[in-house]
């Protein structure tokens, strides 16, 4: 398996390099966003209470408020009652005791969302595929979601079924002390409906005596979502457009928030939030699927993510590279910012990044006997 299976769509060797572009500049207040930032980060509850409360309404989602006597029977097959799902969660998504790492053969499968630095992670898996370097065969399919005329593009469902397809093969045969990297990225089966996908996959390389790495990298919630706005021309998209994708809980959206990516992807019309979820539903589902499946979990530090895979593998260490940053400066007004965190708040990013600050680094641990 090789880089020549992608799928005829799929540019991401080159079009994952290009050149971001900025939009002009419409205020500037940069000196000021530090202590913006401290401000907002500080002031969490009271922020949904600040001016401007009654432009942001609770989610319209009437059919999902149930008093807490019937929230036990909740029945959306996409987002299971905990109740009847619960599992012991584990530190790391093997499915059987593991002897002591480095492990001798498997496949690194890296969840890439787009703006947290992913690009520089695929080139570094990438740069393992010289024979020098170990010869790990490096496996993608997959395409931009959204043409430059704005539209969603034609056929994305072949893309999905092309990426699975290559999956199933990349999990097989595994030669004795081989490994293998591969990367999961844009117009992919969403993780949420099709879970069993990756149970099967870990299996299928278990099965053959090696280990299943599944490995993604997260980033403060804000930062990301103002990253996103360096993609605007690409989708043909206009700042309003950008800073009123949130209003709804679910929508086309030519953007998604991480937990949105992280929950379904973007494959068309209704890929954020699909199900009209609700915040805790999804922030719920998407630390079990984290906990269920991947084995390296970071937030924003890519020489920690580095490490935990080679602890896995024993591969010999190379460099990462820093690529697709943007050298432009991206400027909001204080307005802009106020609101687009309280949207993620509302969104469920914001809880879902403090929980896998608890979970995954020990973040405010030292409370833990308060």
């Amino acid at each position: 398996m090789s880089d020549n299976h992608r799928y005829p769509l799929s540019s991401s060797t080159t079009s994952d390099n290009r050149r971001n572009i900025s939009m002009p500049r419409v205020a500037f207040f940069l000196a000021f966003l530090p202590s913006l930032l401290f401000n907002i980060a500080t002031m969490h509850s009271s922020l949904s209470k600040s001016v401007d409360e009654t432009a942001y309404p609770d989610y319209p989602i009437g059919e999902y408020q149930q008093s807490q006597q019937s929230s036990a029977s909740y029945t959306n097959n996409n987002h299971p009652n905990p109740s009847t799902t619960a599992t012991k969660l584990l530190p790391t998504a093997a499915t059987h005791p593991r002897g002591p790492a480095p492990y001798g053969c498997g496949v690194v499968l890296f969840f890439h969302i787009p703006s947290t630095g992913g690009n520089s992670i695929a080139n570094w898996f990438r740069k393992y595929a010289s024979p020098r370097n170990g010869n790990i065969t490096f496996y993608q399919t997959w395409t931009r979601s959204i043409g430059k005329d704005g539209n969603f593009l034609p056929n994305l469902q072949n893309v999905q079924d092309a990426f699975i397809e290559g999956m199933n093969d990349h999990v097989e045969n595994l030669d004795s002390g081989e490994w293998r990297s591969g990367q999961y990225h844009i117009v992919q089966p969403p993780l949420n409906s099709t879970e069993d996908l990756w149970y099967k996959w870990r299996a299928t390389v278990e099965s053959q005596g090696c280990q299943m790495i599944n490995a993604i990298m997260l980033r403060d919630p804000l930062n990301h979502a103002m990253s996103l706005y360096k993609i605007l021309n690409r989708k043909n998209g206009t700042r309003e457009e950008w800073m009123d994708y949130l209003e709804q809980p679910s929508g086309a959206g030519k953007w998604a928030t991480m937990l949105d990516f992280f929950l379904y992807n973007i494959n068309g019309p209704t890929g954020r939030n699909p199900y009209n979820a609700t915040k805790e539903e999804k922030v719920r589902r998407g630390i079990e699927l984290l906990q269920r499946h991947f084995d390296v979990v970071s937030l924003g530090d890519h020489t920690d993510f580095m490490n935990q895979v080679l602890n896995y593998t024993g591969w010999k260490h190379l460099n990462m590279p820093h690529t697709n940053v943007g050298k432009k400066t991206l400027e909001f007004t204080k307005k802009e910012v106020e609101k687009l965190y309280k949207l993620l708040v509302r969104n469920g990013d914001v809880d879902f990044v403090d929980a896998v600050k608890q979970r995954y680094s020990g973040h405010l641990s030292y409370l833990a006997d308060v």
